[in-house]
């Protein structure tokens, strides 16, 4: 059959689109969803951290339900203790981690490592906004260097059985009420004066095992200055400066917490023959230990018929300003990670309001957002470590088993009159100011 000039044209033309279809559907490649695009640019991500596998472990199997993207997202824990020497052999050969999640007890000595973000991209307006007050130790002259997820601030677990016996029902709310009224009659003594109960475990370093928090504390209190940047990596150590440019807040600290192990001193509670202050508090032999928030369950554990209870820890009388000691989690990128980009994506997801807030209780410890905070907690221990929370702040140390050496000096020399206070004080100062 010949065909028109007409028909022809109109076979010609079906002809070119149903080729041009062909090619079309060939080449088209539908549009990624918001999930599958994340998930594209996420790739395989290594986390090592100081907290608890199992918080961390939680909720990357609930963003994994919701993108797979996070399937090769993984977290392993290490002890405080191991998690440096670890993580250096890692670097050295070339391996480790992507992001590290560990408290700001470790940022002076990780920070060449880690990668800060800019405040060009995240202004610090925005993160005081975001974040509790302690957690701008991690906002340092060049960037910010953690996303922070959780905090654990420094509290008093008291032994209810003893207090009552004693005609206490309270926990000390101030340092003057603890050594004028309560003290005497925590302590207890047989008929050659020595110690059967101690009230307090303070005083000595090796046998208390959260000495480093409780002389914090004692400093913050203090109103020190802390230790203060000078350029790019050059610090300044303020710990005998005070803020109001009053007294010498270590001298203040070291003073106070070397009574308590002093015999001559009416406050003698302490010594170092005594095993491990948290064992000797589950076995109702000491009235009174200083813990973080997240002890609260292992006491529990270690004794489940312990009657004891957490409170704030102790203030001046005098104090205007509620202060505590906390420890202050966050989400870190190291200078050395293959795979910037998706470590970026990982970190923003885990430090969200929802994401944080299940690591953070996963670990017993209080989220670092300040909504989250200000809602507060109906767990038992969460009614008042969300309270300490909002007044808790840390301090640059440099290295923290330098720290706990030279304080650790400084207890012993006062404690065995190696020194006398100004001598042992200054001593460690400058100790301090080397290790940086």
């Amino acid at each position: 059959m010949k065909l028109r000039p007409f028909e022809l044209a109109l076979v010609i033309i079906f002809i070119v689109m149903a080729i041009v279809s062909l090619v079309v559907l060939k080449s088209f490649k539908p549009e990624r969803s918001p999930e599958e695009t994340e998930a594209a640019l996420i790739g395989s991500v290594q986390i090592w951290g100081t907290l608890p596998a199992e918080s961390v472990e939680q909720v990357l199997l609930a963003v994994r339900k919701n993108n797979e993207g996070y399937n090769n997202v993984s977290y392993r824990y290490y002890h405080p203790d191991d998690f440096d020497t670890q993580l250096v052999n890692a670097l050295a050969d070339g391996e480790g981690p992507d992001i590290i999640l560990t408290s700001h007890e470790k940022l002076i000595e990780m920070r060449k490592r880690i990668q800060p973000i800019s405040y060009d991209s995240y202004p610090l307006r925005d993160f005081k906004n975001l974040y509790v007050d302690g957690a701008e130790i991690f906002t340092l002259s060049d960037g910010i260097y953690a996303y922070p997820v959780a905090v654990d601030p420094l509290m008093l677990y008291w032994n209810r059985d003893i207090f009552a016996t004693e005609g206490f029902l309270q926990a000390p709310a101030t340092w003057e009420s603890l050594v004028n009224t309560m003290f005497a009659s925590l302590v207890q003594r047989d008929f050659d004066r020595t110690i059967t109960r101690s009230a307090v475990a303070m005083g000595e370093y090796q046998n208390v095992r959260n000495a480093f928090g409780i002389l914090s504390a004692l400093l913050i209190q203090g109103g020190m200055q802390g230790v203060l940047e000078e350029g790019s990596n050059k610090y300044l150590v303020r710990l005998q400066t005070s803020i109001s440019g009053q007294g010498d807040p270590l001298r203040s600290a070291a003073d106070f917490y070397t009574r308590f192990a002093r015999p001559s001193n009416t406050l003698y509670s302490w010594n170092r023959a005594f095993q491990d202050d948290r064992m000797k508090f589950v076995s109702e032999d000491l009235a009174m230990y200083f813990g973080y928030g997240s002890e609260g369950p292992q006491l529990e554990r270690i004794n489940p018929n312990l009657n004891f209870d957490i409170a704030e820890i102790p203030q001046g009388e005098t104090a205007t300003l509620r202060r505590t000691y906390g420890k202050f989690y966050g989400l870190s990128l190291l200078e050395k990670s293959d795979n910037t980009q998706g470590a970026t994506i990982v970190m923003r997801a885990l430090s969200t309001t929802e994401n944080s807030e299940m690591i953070a209780v996963a670990s017993g410890m209080v989220p670092a957002r300040r909504s989250l905070v200000s809602q507060g907690s109906n767990d038992k221990y969460g009614r008042l470590t969300y309270k300490s929370t909002a007044v808790a702040l840390g301090w640059l140390n440099p290295d923290r088993a330098e720290a706990d050496k030279i304080f650790s000096t400084l207890t012993s020399d006062i404690n065995e009159n190696r020194r006398d206070l100004n001598a042992a004080v200054g001593d460690a100062s400058r100790r301090l100011a080397d290790v940086y």
